[in-house]
């Protein structure tokens, strides 16, 4: 359950304080030098250190100590939706050998590998699994830095001092942007963070191979660089769109004498067609989507209307970049063509394409490379491909990226061309980095709990079905009944004919003594689903709460024959419960003389449960007094003492046994 005292309430603010005051000191310690001891060397003359190397150093330790203070509120989240199957059902978890062994590569392997060493290192504490998030993030983090800084210094005019601001502004916006905590928070967003995390340092290392200067380690750098690659698809599949980038970087950036020469890099660009054929022949079941190498199966799977329509919401992670409000777990979108609004994205991509083939690309490639990032990254998750989620937040951590390097490129552009932009850039980068901060912190809070995940969802997607379904399970797990109803009769009253959440209505309003609403939600559930065998097993159980026994043996009766039916096998409980109900209806026809139908009753509970010691001792006393049959009460009074009476039952029943055995006078 949640927990609201005011004591967690104090702690939360007191966070608050401590990482606006610890943002405060990011300015001071990009723009002054720090004062050490000066060192000397084995002549005595003092050494130079280098003020780059320990402004980077200062950099990372304090961007490392953010991210890591926004996102402590969230390390003891508990295990939310997907999570569950992670880790409590997968059955290689407790192996970590498992993953050694080549032949027994899937898809996402690395992801399955890390989640098997969090068990072995923490069981099924969650601690652990959001730890490791969080440094892959941080780690995600300073690769985006060093990728921005020798682009920016390698890959235009700009010089070293723009490419360390330019870094740092990217940097920042990307480690700390609250779009991001859903493959950090979320345990189960991890795929996306581990792609990110060897996608940025496969991108690294090839942009440190094809520099000039890396003469000998060009040789280590580029096969490492490969295999940084294959463990990000093994990461996520949304990797398969490095090459692509690559590429594009080539053609934006790598030009000049500072880069090596082409023909180094072809021997590199050939080793994909390899890579693959060998991920063919020797791991086929790497990749989900192998299937679609069958032409049938691949034209099955396009559909040119949804692409349309994700053409169309592109806009909307765009917005949610630029105005990170009402981010939500799930989100409701139409999946039917809205055409103002899509021929509004068309004029968007157009003008877009425009400024990259006429105006970006000749006079700033930095600007083209960013604009083409996010589209072609994101295609693998936001495409004509059915997905069961049109749009999900974690997909955006690889796209973000040149987000904020564009972002950063245009806050720098207008602080070097205005007077006084720098200071202003400075100010607005502060608010911004403080913004994204407490947002992250609040965002973390929603993943308290299952309930209160999805309680946030329910408000912002109130007209998803799976959503609302999704968090009345969860209050009903909690038993918190009174909040389960109103997600419920808010589901009704967009489809009136949800025979599952009748039947959850009516679970709750029976936790909450209401039987007779109860009685008609689970009516009304059999009305629309009669073929359901789960709303005839709460049916019968209310009944037998009502002690209506006769209608719950009968109702038991109906969900057994469904259950058998459809080849399901009924809760653990169920046959338990069917064996008492029916021992009661026998108790209750006998009540009523009705002795035919008692014997009926009795017997199906003694087969229903052979071991309900009052239902053998209800059947042998009517064969015995009502039926005439003494020896087949003998049968089932010896089955009772072989079931542990306690002592005064084992006298009645031995009393019952002399009375047999005495002979007729």
């Amino acid at each position: 359950m949640l927990e609201t005292d005011h004591g967690l309430e104090g702690l939360e603010k007191t966070r608050l304080v401590i990482l606006t005051r610890f943002s405060l000191q990011i300015k001071p310690l990009i723009s002054t030098s720090f004062s050490f001891p000066r060192a000397f060397n084995n002549r005595g003359e003092p050494v130079k250190l280098s003020s780059t190397r320990l402004n980077t150093l200062g950099i990372f330790v304090a961007i490392a100590g953010i991210i890591f203070l926004i996102y402590a509120n969230g390390l003891n989240t508990p295990f939310q939706s997907d999570d569950e199957r992670h880790i409590y059902e997968s059955p290689q978890i407790k192996n970590p050998g498992y993953y050694a062994n080549p032949s027994n590569i899937r898809n996402r392997h690395i992801n399955g590998l890390s989640f098997a060493l969090n068990y072995q290192w923490g069981q099924e504490n969650p601690f652990g699994y959001h730890l490791f998030n969080v440094l892959i993030h941080i780690g995600s983090t300073f690769l985006v830095f060093f990728i921005t800084r020798l682009t920016i210094d390698k890959g235009t005019s700009w010089g070293k001092d723009a490419a360390q601001k330019i870094a740092l502004t990217t940097t920042l916006l990307f480690g700390l942007h609250p779009i991001q905590t859903e493959t950090v928070t979320y345990i189960s967003g991890r795929p996306g963070g581990l792609a990110g995390l060897f996608y940025f340092l496969s991108l690294l290392l090839f942009i440190l191979a094809s520099l000039k200067d890396c003469k000998f380690l060009r040789l280590i750098l580029y096969p490492l660089s490969l295999a940084s690659f294959a463990m990000a698809v093994l990461g996520k599949e949304i990797a398969v769109t490095l090459p692509v980038m690559i590429i594009l970087y080539d053609l934006c950036f790598i030009k000049g004498s500072q880069w090596a020469s082409f023909r180094y890099r072809l021997g590199y660009y050939l080793c994909y067609p390899a890579l693959a054929v060998a991920i063919f022949f020797y791991a086929p079941n790497m990749l989900r989507f192998m299937d679609t190498l069958n032409s049938e199966n691949f034209l099955k799977k396009i559909n040119l209307p949804l692409g349309l329509v994700q053409l169309d919401l592109l806009k909307h992670p765009v917005k949610l970049f630029l105005f990170p409000v009402n981010l939500t777990f799930e989100y409701d979108f139409l999946t039917q063509v809205s055409w103002p609004s899509l021929l509004t994205s068309i004029a968007i991509v157009l003008l877009c394409g425009f400024l990259i083939l006429n105006k970006f690309y000749l006079k700033n490639s930095l600007l083209t490379f960013c604009v083409l990032w996010f589209p072609l990254t994101i295609a693998p998750t936001n495409s004509f491909m059915e997905r069961t989620h049109l749009f999900s937040e974690r997909n955006m951590y690889i796209p973000s990226f040149g987000l904020c390097l564009f972002f950063a490129v245009v806050l720098f552009l207008i602080g070097r061309s205005q007077k006084r932009g720098a200071l202003w850039g400075a100010c607005l980068l502060l608010f911004i980095c403080t913004a994204f901060s407490v947002m992250v912190v609040k965002r973390n809070q929603v993943y308290t709990s299952p309930s209160s995940l999805w309680a946030d969802t329910f408000k912002k997607s109130p007209n998803k079905l799976s959503v609302g379904k999704t968090l009345s399970i969860h209050y009903l797990m909690e038993e918190d009944y009174v909040s389960a109803l109103k997600p419920l009769k808010a589901l009704l009253k967009i489809n009136p004919n949800l025979y599952d959440v009748h039947q959850n209505l009516g679970i709750a309003h029976k936790s909450l003594g209401k039987f007779s609403e109860a009685e008609k939600n689970f009516k009304e559930a059999i009305r629309i689903e009669p073929t359901d065998p789960d709303s005839h097993f709460n049916l019968a159980s209310l009944y037998g709460n009502l002690g209506k026994f006769v209608q719950a043996s009968q109702e038991f009766d109906r969900a057994d024959a469904l259950y058998r039916g459809r080849g399901k096998g009924p809760p653990q409980q169920f046959h338990f419960d069917k064996a008492r109900a029916h021992n009661q209806a026998g108790i209750e026809l006998i009540q009523l003389q009705k002795f035919d139908e008692a014997l009926i009753q009795l017997e199906k509970s003694v087969r229903q449960n052979p071991n309900l010691l009052s239902a053998r001792f209800n059947l042998a006393k009517l064969l015995l007094e009502f039926k005439d049959a003494p020896q087949k009460a003998r049968a089932h009074l010896d089955a009772a003492l072989a079931l542990n009476p306690t002592s005064e039952q084992s006298r009645v029943l031995t009393g019952l046994i002399n009375q047999i055995e005495k002979p007729a006078p």
